[in-house]
């Protein structure tokens, strides 16, 4: 009787362990997927209507539309999270929200976008597709 309490505990914590690999292997693909967008250029489509073109360095983004610019800062708060802060635009009907912040978490990761789920510190969310077109050239 012994003998079998030993393996039926033996095999319920092999289960576990094997549980517990498996699903830390599944978020790792995940993070570094994420990491692959933290620079780049990329084409924003929104589901308000917004679509822009921004270039993404480590420390902020541009983002262009019509003749219009937006400057953020962007600070990683995660490997699939982040916020922007508005910092510069010559686009006077948001240049009141300069200082205004935007958390943002990257979902349904592809090879090369992902959505976002957007909170402003006003509370409103939206969400957008972002797709990277390519890499910023660096000066050598």
């Amino acid at each position: 009787m012994k003998k079998w309490i030993s393996i039926v505990v033996f095999l319920f914590l092999g289960s576990i362990f094997s549980i517990q690999t498996y699903q830390s292997n599944q978020v790792k693909p995940t993070n570094s997927k994420c990491s692959y967008f933290r620079t780049g250029i990329f084409e924003n489509q929104c589901e308000s209507g917004h679509n822009s073109r921004f270039k993404r360095f480590s420390t902020y983004q541009v983002q262009e539309y019509n003749s219009l610019f937006i400057k953020e800062k962007i600070v990683w708060t995660g490997p699939c999270s982040y916020t922007v802060t508005l910092l510069e635009t010559n686009d006077p009907e948001i240049s009141d929200f300069i200082g205004d912040f935007i958390k943002v978490k990257m979902v349904n990761v592809e090879k090369n976008k992902y959505k976002t789920m957007e909170q402003g510190s006003s509370g409103k969310t939206s969400s957008c597709v972002e797709t990277k077109i390519g890499e910023i050239p660096t000066n050598n």
